[in-house]
């Protein structure tokens, strides 16, 4: 919102608003798994890139990070208690995406986004070792590309609309 000149910060009720119904949106798409060996793997990131693209890094930050969570609950904790680390990586990834669009571009930022989530790959190395973390690694790149292709023409259809 803008007054006089001063960019303001939405009131507190819409943020938490935004972010509810986009984690939800998340919880959603956790449900909707893409084919790979750890069935983490889902549609659970994209509400968060798009929150990230469209509203900016603090929702971006709060969605991805539950959305991962969300995801984790969903399939079972397949990697234990390091889906926490994870979800803090994811978390950033979301702020990162925000200030990098904010600053310079939709591109270079999903493309920021979906290089720190497949590179938080590594969190996994000490449940599923070393060969068979990098024979996943396909697999999260597609979805992450996936995740965030969909947060990108959602966010290209309703720039400036809402």
């Amino acid at each position: 919102m803008i007054v006089m000149g001063k960019v303001l910060s939405p009131p507190r009720t819409l943020l938490v608003a935004r972010v509810s119904v986009l984690a939800a949106l998340s919880v959603v798409g956790s449900f909707i798994h893409l084919p790979s060996p750890v069935p983490s793997v889902a549609f659970d990131s994209a509400p968060g890139f798009f929150a990230a693209l469209y509203f900016g890094p603090v929702e971006g930050f709060c969605v991805l990070g539950l959305g991962h969570l969300a995801t984790a609950v969903v399939s079972g904790f397949p990697l234990g208690i390091l889906h926490f680390p994870i979800a803090v990586g994811l978390a950033v990834a979301g702020a990162v995406v925000g200030v990098i669009n904010r600053r310079w571009s939709f591109i270079p930022a999903i493309v920021t986004g979906v290089v720190i989530n497949t590179a938080l790959v590594v969190v996994a190395i000490p449940v599923l070792g070393l060969a068979a973390t990098l024979s996943f690694t396909p697999f999260l790149f597609l979805a992450a590309a996936v995740n965030a292709a969909v947060a990108t023409l959602v966010y290209l259809a309703l720039r400036g609309r809402l």
